[in-house]
């Protein structure tokens, strides 16, 4: 940027600088804008640089001291210390923007971290991703990380992944409604959402690249509820419903989702939530 020119505001970053009146309209104009605008990229950089601030506002996250976190790190090695360092080093290894500014030894600290606080389970490293490459230090990082999990998602972190096993069976109660013929034929063809679904549930979709379009759907999964992922899995599937029909083998389709379209995915996603009856709309919130 020349020096003396100023970057125009986006009208997130303007409602972020206007004290909201009350704070639930506040929210909810956060929420809208998210929804409709979307967050936008520093001209000059490859991400945007305010989007850790609307995460921290959209979760509720009182600043924590750097002591406090610092305090887990000096505990040392936790009792899951090997498992971390079994998962770490394969963390999103095709996303060059995301090894280039996330180390692997951060990685391990924040999730060594957590796991003072509870047992690790399988997909916190793909999870705790996106926090540190959109986060300016490993504090802020950890503060959303540990406040998303365990009150946005703490289901999917139990030992046995409760959350996730029941959000599989959504998944396919909800494909059956949204679009019987597809549900029919990966049914037919013995394919539950057990088998397709279980990585993407388990980590937010955060395991389909690129990162920066799982930074969009985390925005509006952030700010509408993680349940809605269920829904955004059964939008990716629609993006390639054609091909899944046509195929005597659409495992082979369903094992690795094409790029992630963040923008057409939520469009769908929203879309499907008037086609749900109501007490299968409760439960996709509650699980």
């Amino acid at each position: 940027m020349r020096k003396g020119t100023h970057r125009r505001r986006d009208p997130i970053e303007s409602a972020l600088r206007k004290p909201p009146i009350v704070v639930d309209q506040g929210l909810s104009e956060l929420r809208y804008l998210i929804l409709t605008q979307g967050l936008s990229n520093d001209p000059d950089r490859d991400f945007c640089t305010y989007r850790p601030y609307v995460w921290g506002i959209l979760l509720k996250v009182s600043p924590i001291q750097s002591n406090d976190y610092l305090a887990l790190i000096h505990r040392g090695a936790s009792p899951a210390y090997s498992k971390i360092r079994n998962d770490t080093f394969r963390t999103l290894t095709t996303d060059i923007s995301f090894q280039r500014r996330v180390s692997e030894t951060s990685l391990i600290r924040i999730l060594n971290a957590l796991a003072w606080k509870q047992l690790y389970v399988q997909g916190l490293n793909v999870l705790a991703a996106p926090f540190l490459y959109t986060c300016g230090s490993e504090t802020q990082a950890f503060a959303l990380f540990d406040k998303y999990i365990h009150t946005c998602c703490p289901l999917y972190v139990k030992p046995m992944l409760d959350g996730v096993h029941l959000g599989l069976k959504l998944l396919d109660t909800s494909l059956k409604i949204i679009d019987p013929t597809l549900f029919s034929s990966l049914k037919g063809k013995l394919l539950t959402a057990e088998l397709y679904g279980f990585a993407s549930l388990l980590t937010m979709s955060a395991c389909t690249p690129p990162l920066n379009e799982v930074l969009v759907l985390w925005d509006f999964l952030i700010a509408f509820g993680p349940h809605m992922n269920i829904l955004a899995i059964i939008a990716q599937l629609l993006l390639i419903r054609d091909s899944l029909l046509a195929s005597q083998s659409p495992m082979t389709l369903l094992r690795t989702f094409p790029p992630l379209q963040a923008k057409k995915v939520i469009t769908l996603a929203v879309s499907f939530v008037p086609k749900l009856p109501e007490e299968l709309y409760d439960l996709l919130v509650r699980h």
